[in-house]
């Protein structure tokens, strides 16, 4: 059974990875679903609730773009985020699209944005 601070640690380091995942605009289906796990078990490592290896940790903070340090250290400021979430997530969105969606999706928001 884990020692009072190690459940301390596993929540504070769960909800550090939330709030990484909610600033850049991504739910827990999606970040879930990259990382290849069920969203019930990313809710569980966000709540502390299960713990982590350091290796899945690494994976999760790749797919968040952070360095394992950033979300290890709890005390630190959350890892400044460029841009706000909504942009964000079209940015994330428009990468994991072909080439060829990402032309249309470009010349799309060209004609909306004039």
């Amino acid at each position: 059974m884990p020692r009072r601070r190690d459940e301390d640690l596993l929540k504070d380091v769960g909800r550090r990875l939330a709030r990484i995942r909610k600033d850049r605009g991504w739910t827990q289906e999606q970040l879930a679903d990259k990382i290849g796990i069920a969203p019930v078990t990313l809710s569980r490592l966000e709540t502390g609730a299960r713990a982590m290896s350091l290796s899945s940790l690494s994976i999760i903070a790749k797919q968040l773009e952070v360095g394992l340090g950033d979300v290890l250290d709890v005390k630190a400021p959350a890892p400044a985020q460029a841009l706000p979430p909504r942009e964000n997530e079209i940015l994330r969105l428009f990468r994991e699209c072909s080439y060829d969606r990402q032309e249309l999706l470009l010349r799309v928001g060209r004609e909306l944005a004039d």
